[in-house]
């Protein structure tokens, strides 16, 4: 292992604030992830595999020393845009250039992509990012999120989990930088997340903030230390070029942030920081339209939708109890007792 000061001296040239990484994951001379080695200045793209589980990857491994930075796409199988943008990524890095190690998850829920389902794996039902930090003996979803935990969350210093809305939901792009009562990391986090460039911040301390209990991929990061972030680019199920290199761009700004890379991250200067988020829930099963869409702005009251009884009749009309931002509206006409509908970034 490092000696504490030769590890400072590796970080000089990089700004204080980005020496948070361990000792441990500064580049060496291979990075080992699942049984696969793969030396400094080489890439890899193979399928890790685990007993019954299948993870398509990529590890792009710098010459040079730096962070080692976590990038997936498929937790949810249905969620499209960064899964394409990361193919892209993963083809136009250079490990003769990189500074520290990239691992890209392409598909982190292999079977619900191919299964065509709604962020759940259909072998037990289960959505991946609930079930964190998983069991190696539990169900096929629990057992994922086990080898996520162990093999990759281990191994990294930064993450961003990416995701979309799925074909049920109309989304305005954002980020969550999320908060565990870690002066430090918690700082990190949000400097991490305006320097994606996205407009739309919201600040996020609602997860467990126990290790052993922390539910979803991104805060079983920060429940051990490292900032995360999670990504919402793009909506409906669709495969948009727009949203495609949108998230590409996202993804590229984190490198330029941790400095893997020649280039500056630059934060988006009309950004918008969102305290919490409001969700309006229906309180009987129907159909759902919706009176608002993506950043309309709301008042305490405003008229977001209304809720019709399987005969069309009025049943509820949904209003809104802060004042904000319209962030995710329930496009499609299902609806159940209790679910959102609509979603306020309420502003900081």
């Amino acid at each position: 292992m490092l000696s504490e000061q030769i590890f400072r001296n590796l970080c000089k040239g990089l700004a204080a604030a980005l020496c948070v990484f361990s000792m441990h994951s500064v580049a060496k001379d291979a990075f080992e992830l699942v049984g696969v080695s793969t030396s400094a200045g080489e890439k890899q793209s193979y399928v890790a595999q685990e007993g019954d589980i299948k993870l398509p990857v990529t590890v792009i491994n710098g010459l040079a020393e730096g962070p080692v930075l976590l990038l997936a796409a498929g937790t949810h199988g249905d969620e499209f845009p960064a899964m394409f943008a990361l193919q892209k990524l993963a083809q136009e890095l250079n490990p003769q250039e990189l500074k520290g190690t990239v691992v890209i998850i392409h598909l982190a829920n292999l079977d619900g992509f191919h299964a065509h389902r709604l962020a759940l794996n259909p072998k037990d039902e289960k959505n991946l990012n609930r079930e964190f930090p998983g069991s190696k003996t539990g169900t096929a979803t629990e057992q994922i999120a086990e080898l996520l935990t162990r093999e990759f969350i281990s191994r990294i210093d930064f993450f961003i989990d990416m995701h979309s809305g799925s074909s049920n939901q109309k989304l305005l792009d954002h980020v969550y930088s999320p908060f565990v009562g870690d002066k430090k990391l918690d700082e990190m986090t949000f400097k991490f997340a305006k320097a994606t460039g996205m407009k739309h911040i919201i600040m996020y301390g609602d997860r467990p903030r126990d290790p052993n209990n922390s539910i979803s991929f991104p805060n079983t990061a920060m429940t051990r230390g490292k900032p995360a972030l999670t990504t919402e680019i793009g909506h409906l199920g669709q495969r948009d070029n727009a949203s495609i290199d949108y998230a590409l761009t996202v993804a590229r700004n984190a490198l330029y942030f941790l400095a893997m890379v020649p280039g500056k991250a630059e934060p988006n200067e009309e950004v918008i920081i969102y305290k919490t988020i409001d969700y309006v829930n229906s309180e009987f099963d129907g159909f759902f339209t919706p009176l608002v869409t993506i950043g309309d702005s709301v008042k305490k009251g405003t008229v977001v939708g209304q809720v019709t009884d399987y005969f069309g009749n009025p049943v509820q009309t949904l209003q809104s109890a802060s004042v904000g931002t319209v962030l995710m509206i329930n496009e499609t006409p299902p609806v159940k007792s209790g679910e959102s509908a609509v979603a306020i970034g309420v502003v900081k």
